[in-house]
């Protein structure tokens, strides 16, 4: 008997939690300070190191103007937020071979969009 309550226990024990972790788009305002872009993507930093993703839209020559040093509210999903609880993973966006962005929390945009920097 003691070992079939010790099996229950230990089973018991093993099993995870069910965490529901939420991809919804939520607004944020941020002040964007600097940019980096490759052919698919373009990088937006923040003041705060922040990163906003945003996935160049490849079926329209329009583009949302952004000032550098001007706060814009953004409609965004937050994904360093969906990084599995206890893995180790550093907060660095690689956007190629040579340029690696450190930052506070990574989101992308939720629309893809083309983006004209005006300085």
């Amino acid at each position: 008997m003691k070992n079939i309550v010790l099996l229950f226990f230990v089973i018991y024990s093993c099993q995870t939690n069910n965490v529901i972790i939420s991809s919804k788009p939520i607004h944020i305002t941020r002040k964007i300070i600097s940019f980096k872009e490759n052919k698919e993507v373009n990088i937006l930093i923040a003041d705060n190191n922040d990163i906003i993703e945003v996935f160049k839209e490849n079926t329209s020559n329009n583009c949302k103007k952004i000032k550098l040093g001007k706060n814009y509210s953004l409609k965004i999903i937050p994904v360093s937020d969906l990084i599995q609880n206890g893995l180790e993973s550093p907060n660095e966006y690689i956007l190629n071979d040579s340029i690696i962005i450190k930052y506070n929390h990574y989101y992308t945009l939720e629309k893809n969009q083309n983006i004209c920097i005006i300085k």
